[in-house]
């Protein structure tokens, strides 16, 4: 997983005729080499970085993340709808609501995820935790949404549920 996310980057640099500094500078980057090992995939992005990167480019989270999705193919979203620190927090909604329709404790979807701990997803379903690129990933497909659906869309009013921790 994200082996293509390095040279996704690039390409969407260089088709805006960008150099490393000036999409550093539109990141909020101190500095043009956290650009240059992101490309180089020596290093890959917080979830906090990886969701800027798809606003500056206008893709969808998903076409980041998944390996699966050529370089080539960009999935434009809407990047009007982006709001930064309301598209981390909706993650913690979502995954609640998500984990709650679906009837699963708190317990039972660690387990699903391979985490060995309820607690963690506590964390996450509070906002107290970002998880990895990786679990964003595996979230997306357990309840199949898109990683868009979890990181940038709005989510509909009514939507949230309320249960108990399990």
């Amino acid at each position: 997983m994200l082996r293509l996310l390095g040279d996704k980057l690039r390409y969407l640099r260089q088709r805006r005729g960008m150099t490393q500094v000036e999409l550093a500078r539109q990141l909020s980057l101190t500095s043009y080499t956290h650009v240059t090992k992101l490309e180089a995939g020596q290093r890959g992005p917080s979830l906090d970085l990886l969701v800027r990167i798809a606003y500056v480019f206008g893709v969808t989270t998903d076409y980041l993340l998944h390996d699966t999705i050529p370089v080539e193919i960009m999935a434009l979203a809407d990047a009007n709808a982006f709001q930064h620190d309301a598209a981390l927090h909706a993650l913690a909604t979502k995954l609640r609501m998500l984990r709650l329709r679906q009837g699963l404790g708190q317990t039972d979807l660690a387990r699903r995820l391979g985490l060995a701990r309820r607690g963690y997803i506590s964390n996450l379903e509070t906002g107290r935790k970002l998880p990895s690129l990786e679990l964003v990933v595996q979230i997306a497909d357990l309840f199949g949404v898109t990683t868009d659906y979890l990181l940038r869309e709005s989510l509909p009013v009514g939507e949230i549920g309320s249960g108990t921790e399990g």
